[in-house]
């Protein structure tokens, strides 16, 4: 199908497309790692002037480094395993995915293992993982990180190089495949363990240490994990309160009915505490967008609230039609609602206006919700 034939299709057409053309690529996936495991069981790259598979996977068929290390052992993996095929060809499992849960596969769970990891993202599976075979907790240690030096001023200088210290934590990877550095790493090391690393300013460092301080009485060795946990418990409950009333103290009522969350007429745009915390609290911290085949949107962050008939139409806040909405669908409700060339105008109108927009905190609203 050719590119110009795209703006004549409507949206229900191409989403129907764009399903039968991801339907059609898990066959083309499947019958690529069927290829690809006999040309290494032939070492037909030796034909190709290629010492491994690696290097013909990468350089002969144009691969990326993670995509022929994830492809080469599914691969491998599935002259044992048929299995593996079948579930990329029906699109019940992904390479990446399955790349993951390769070295713990045996004759016995294979099949069990297959199921359970059917339509799951490859951080389920790793999830997976660490609860079939877990790792023992990594240790504490705060290090400073070693600056990066200029090229120029290294060769300029005589003095000998000191190499930096090894990496706090590792991650294996496959021959010839690079890891961006200084990544922050969130994984799974059993059922209930995880290893967090990321990097820190020396503030973060500060007070980190002060809080370990502070928390002596309860945890006498300034165990980091359990004064993080502590205070990410605060910072949730303080940003939900702040954003959805949710825990805060009731205002008493100036007139009857007036902590109903079917408020009547409100004075302003401003949602009454009462409707902030009953839809936060109703719609369970998640978007409550559903598509017409019933499936809904997963987004945690970014929440906002949306007025269903548009606050601009009717100027009621009512709890039954307010819900959460991640932006992207507040903005695509708005979009709807009011027109998409409409809704673009009032956002650069917004921007200009205000010039720090771009960067305002996700509890923005768009101007006519």
């Amino acid at each position: 199908m050719a590119n110009s034939m795209f703006p004549r299709l409507n949206d229900q057409e191409l989403l129907t497309a764009t399903r039968e053309l991801a339907r059609k690529s898990h066959c083309i996936e499947a019958d690529l790692l069927e290829l690809l495991g006999e040309v290494d069981e032939r070492k037909l790259y030796l034909e190709c002037a290629r010492s491994s598979m690696f290097g013909f996977c990468v350089n002969e068929l144009g691969f990326s480094e993670d995509v022929a290390y994830h492809r080469i052992t599914v691969a491998r993996a599935a002259r044992q395993f048929p299995a593996l095929i079948e579930a990329v060809r029906a699109g019940r499992a992904h390479v990446a995915g399955l790349r993951v849960l390769v070295p713990h596969l045996t004759s016995e769970n294979h099949a069990d293992l297959l199921a359970q990891a059917a339509g799951k993202s490859r951080r389920e599976i790793e999830e997976m993982v660490a609860k079939l075979a877990p790792q023992p907790p990594v240790p504490t240690v705060i290090r400073k990180v070693p600056e990066r030096r200029d090229p120029a001023t290294e060769l300029a200088s005589s003095a000998p190089i000191t190499p930096p210290p090894a990496p706090l934590f590792t991650e294996p990877t496959a021959a010839g495949v690079a890891r961006p550095e200084a990544r922050p790493v969130v994984a799974p090391l059993s059922e209930e363990t995880f290893k967090v690393q990321f990097t820190a300013s020396r503030g973060f460092r500060d007070k980190l240490r002060k809080a370990q301080d502070l928390m002596r009485h309860r945890a006498p060795d300034g165990d980091v994990a359990m004064v993080l946990e502590k205070a990410l418990d605060l910072l949730i409950e303080n940003v939900e309160k702040e954003r959805f009333a949710v825990g805060r103290k009731a205002r008493a009522a100036k007139k009857p009915d007036t902590a109903d969350v079917q408020a009547a007429e409100p004075a302003s745009r401003h949602i009454p505490d009462s409707i902030k915390r009953a839809v936060y609290e109703r719609d369970g911290g998640r978007c409550a967008f559903v598509d017409p085949r019933g499936q809904r949107c997963d987004e945690t962050g970014w929440l906002e609230l949306d007025h269903e008939d548009g606050f601009a139409k009717t100027g009621r806040h009512d709890v039954a039609r307010i819900r959460l909405l991640c932006r992207k669908h507040n903005q695509h409700a708005a979009d709807q609602m009011y027109g998409r060339e409409l809704m673009d105008r009032c956002r650069r109108s917004d921007l200009a206006t205000r010039p720090g927009a771009s960067s305002r905190p996700a509890g923005h609203r768009p101007l006519l919700s």
